[in-house]
């Protein structure tokens, strides 16, 4: 197929919008609520790693009946985990490797020529080639025929 694609296209094309100024600012303070609670978590568990004891820290492990132990705990029992996904992924790695091979015999199929879709017979050449030569074309019909013909009862 020589003409499969589109021509060159145009550089510099830019999409304006008009933004409503409430969504943005609700978008803007959602943003602002979610930095906010990312950052109280992540104090919250470097203050139980460095057992450091704020006021305000002290009230979120309260709330939650945690003590720094049980944070510290937590943050162990997650990272252990982690390890063990980590080495049973990378043993199902090496199990697929010994079983499978490397797989170097895959390959990416070939170019599409036009003989191959002509010999489907699902479009006519003069429309294959309409479609090939136009910038813009317009069907009355739809060029592509149908696979399984419908029985009309």
């Amino acid at each position: 197929m020589d003409k499969s694609r589109q021509g060159k296209q145009e550089t510099g094309v830019i999409v304006h919008s008009k933004k409503i100024w409430l969504s943005e600012v609700m978008i803007t303070i959602t943003t602002l609520v979610v930095w906010i609670y990312c950052i109280i978590v992540i104090a919250f568990f470097i203050s139980s790693l460095i057992n450091y004891n704020n006021r305000y820290i002290n009230i979120v492990k309260s709330y939650f009946k945690m003590t720094n132990h049980d944070i510290r705990f937590f943050i162990l029992f997650t990272i252990l985990l982690w390890i063990v996904f980590y080495f049973g992924l990378l043993g199902w790695k090496f199990y697929n490797l010994k079983r499978f091979g490397s797989l170097r015999r895959r390959s990416y199929p070939k170019f599409t020529t036009k003989e191959d879709l002509l010999n489907l017979k699902l479009m006519s050449e003069e429309d294959y080639n309409k479609l090939q030569d136009s910038k813009i074309i317009i069907f009355e019909n739809n060029p592509i025929q149908e696979l399984v013909s419908h029985n009309k009862k």
